[in-house]
């Protein structure tokens, strides 16, 4: 005759509560911790800062010294709370606005000149001695003012790119393609062509 075996019922646990996640990196803790810091400093002296005026002082050889305390009597300046400085403004104006363009007519449909639709592409012109001096790391902007405008342009305005300079008489017979990868170089090749 068999006899049953009791097991016990599985206990449950309650579920632990899920910690809060914090960074791992120690220096973003730091960083952090020394933000809440300085905030907290700023707003309670925000109070003893604003009750704090400053003085322009006349200090030794006449030259202004500004404090936080009022001056002697001799060496009093101005009271910039009492009396604050004016108002500077830059003069600047705005270039004029272009005439709108005419309203076209629907019923003349006709194309302009091939010459006129699409104007040239702007050359930058650059020092063509400059293509040996070209290395990993440098930015497109900085590669355009040192060369200028490349000859040929292959996968314009994607995350890859590359630029060839045609041999020119600061660097003749030399081939320069310049490779860019989001939008630093990131391989130079110079090869002699004959």
């Amino acid at each position: 005759m068999a006899v049953p075996v009791r097991t016990a019922a599985p206990r449950m646990l309650p579920p632990r509560p899920r910690p809060r996640r914090r960074p791992r990196n120690p220096a973003v803790r730091a960083l952090r911790a020394a933000a809440w810091a300085v905030a907290l400093a700023l707003a309670s002296d925000r109070a003893a800062l604003a009750a704090q005026g400053v003085w322009k002082c006349a200090g030794t050889g006449g030259v202004p010294v500004y404090q936080d305390r009022p001056c002697e009597a001799a060496g009093a300046l101005r009271d910039l709370a009492a009396d604050p400085p004016p108002l500077s403004v830059v003069p600047f104006a705005l270039p004029p606005l272009a005439a709108p363009a005419p309203a076209r007519s629907p019923r003349r449909a006709e194309k302009p000149a091939a010459a006129q639709r699409r104007a040239p592409p702007l050359r930058v012109a650059g020092d063509a001695a400059q293509r040996r001096h070209v290395h990993e790391g440098m930015g497109e902007g900085e590669v355009l003012a040192r060369l200028g405008t490349p000859d040929l342009v292959s996968g314009k305005g994607g995350r890859r790119m590359r630029w060839t300079y045609l041999p020119a008489p600061g660097d003749p017979q030399t081939l320069t393609t310049v490779r860019f990868e989001d939008g630093r170089v990131s391989g130079v090749e110079r090869s002699v062509v004959r």
